[in-house]
């Protein structure tokens, strides 16, 4: 019944490339055409994901690993921007194409858990994370169990930020819920959509470290910010 009824839902209300505004299983299951998908643009970066980040050397980091499953450049950039504010929900589904490559990097100290980087502090108008097709992933493939005690506490937007203000905005920006979560001892998993100063996932690997955390690994779907050859990071 499922699926007729996604079918009926697919004929009423099609979804288009959004790039070229063909139609096909492709564009409803991803956002993209089959033509569009299988570019030389596309193929080419999906095979070489993911991207072990350079850790900042401008700042003490807290995290242990941060991985990038796309690099930016101007169709990614669009796709992303579609995804995070045009409700392009479904381009999740490309953006996490190879995400199974690192399960074999963690296979010596697999995540005990993971959590959804919060980026407001109440739901708004998009009711869907844009990692939401990865968290699915992650429960239902790997069964790995998700904590959801951390909040966003500040209302403003990071994005909306200067560069040097995310660092200041991001100290004050979250918190936890329920303090009787266990943490000790594990390894957290942070899933997030994008690392652009890395500030909220360095204060999040922060908190989680003081709770007991022996491991903090992150996984973003596009290094957006450059780490520059002194160590550096910028927005790019």
């Amino acid at each position: 019944m499922r699926g007729v009824f996604f079918s009926i839902l697919s004929f009423l209300f099609p979804k288009y490339c959004i790039r070229c505004g063909r139609n096909d299983f492709f564009s409803e299951l991803l956002g993209l055409c089959k033509t569009c998908t299988k570019s030389e643009t596309f193929q080419a970066e999906k095979k070489k994901g993911p991207f072990l980040i350079p850790k900042p050397k401008d700042r003490f980091i807290f995290y242990d690993e941060a991985y990038s499953l796309v690099l930016r450049d101007s169709p990614k950039k669009e796709l992303f921007l579609s995804l995070k504010f045009q409700n392009e929900k479904q381009i999740a589904r490309y953006f996490s194409f190879g995400w199974k490559k690192l399960l074999t990097l963690w296979r010596p100290d697999p995540p005990s858990l993971f959590v959804l980087v919060p980026s407001k502090a109440k739901s708004g108008p998009r009711p869907y994370h844009a990692a939401w097709y990865l968290r699915n992933r992650l429960v239902n493939l790997q069964k790995l169990r998700e904590d959801t005690s951390l909040r966003k506490i500040s209302k403003d937007k990071q994005s909306e930020k200067r560069f040097e203000d995310r660092f200041f905005h991001a100290k004050k920006a979250f918190g936890f819920t329920k303090s009787d979560r266990i943490i000790e001892g594990l390894h957290v998993l942070l899933v997030d959509d994008i690392f652009t100063t890395g500030a909220s996932l360095n204060e999040i690997a922060r908190l989680y470290k003081l709770r007991g955390a022996r491991k903090v690994t992150c996984v973003v779907f596009m290094l957006s910010g450059v780490i520059e050859s002194n160590g550096c990071s910028s927005q790019g």
